[in-house]
């Protein structure tokens, strides 16, 4: 695969990661941070080139063509900061982690890890580099969510998983995005909410979530830009409740 020909939306990457800069800056001692599956992706680099971060930065994808192009261009926006690419399934990854870890990121991933799941990972990856999300991609979330025994297993995989990672390691702080994605504004994400809100409201129970959380979220990184104001964007991904934000209960 040719990284050198992924398109990205430069722009979309920037605000995403100012609301990740927003919830973090009052954060001190940000030495270790974990970053899990951020795809063909760099929102989070973004809010820690904000920081200035100079620690390590250890990023979980189990896709190889996704950790070649991200510590590539994590090292670009990050020259000061060392980062360390995890060519592992985040259950398997855990292993590979420092015991203390400063702050966990994950933008957006609950839905990329229950359709990972439910398809086989030669399926996955090829569906992932090829950006398929037409047809195909929509009847397959359908299949999912009517398959009631296997959802409900996935689910509880990846709770496990979130679990194991919380209960092994000492984890400061947590920031976890799952805004509604574009399917969303087309009318065609029924599937994927169904699923999604379910596993992401279990994983919630791991957590203390911080509060005033909204106080925070209230802001505009691109000032009066009317394409970023708009009401139902800003209940999207601005809305508290689609963060996880605290540490874990184990770590009071």
């Amino acid at each position: 695969m040719d990284i050198e020909k992924i398109e990205v939306d430069d722009e979309w990457e920037w605000y995403i990661g100012q609301l990740f800069y927003k919830l973090i800056e009052k954060k001190s001692n940000i030495n270790c941070v974990v970053e899990l599956a951020p795809g063909f992706k760099y929102k989070i680099a973004y809010a820690l080139e904000r920081m200035n971060f100079k620690g390590i930065l250890y990023i979980i994808d189990a896709n190889s063509n996704v950790i070649e192009y991200v510590v590539n261009k994590y090292k670009q926006i990050l020259p000061n900061a060392k980062i360390v690419g995890i060519c592992k399934d985040f259950s398997d990854a855990i292993e590979d982690l420092p015991e203390k870890i400063d702050l966990f990121l994950a933008n957006h991933v609950i839905d990329d890890m229950l359709i990972e799941n439910y398809i086989t990972k030669a399926n996955y990856n090829r569906m992932f580099d090829q950006k398929e999300e037409g047809d195909k991609y929509l009847k397959l979330w359908e299949s999912f969510a009517n398959d009631d025994v296997n959802s409900e297993k996935i689910i509880e995989n990846i709770f496990d998983s979130f679990k194991d990672f919380f209960d092994k390691k000492e984890i400061n702080n947590i920031v976890i995005s799952q805004y509604r994605s574009n399917l969303f504004f087309l009318g065609k994400d029924e599937n994927v909410e169904k699923l999604v809100r379910k596993c992401f409201n279990k994983i919630n129970l791991l957590i203390n979530s911080d509060k005033n959380i909204q106080t925070l979220l209230d802001f505009y990184p691109f000032g009066d830009d009317e394409r970023y104001l708009g009401k139902e964007l800003l209940n999207n991904t601005q809305n508290e409740k689609n963060w996880l934000v605290g540490r874990p209960k184990r770590n009071k």
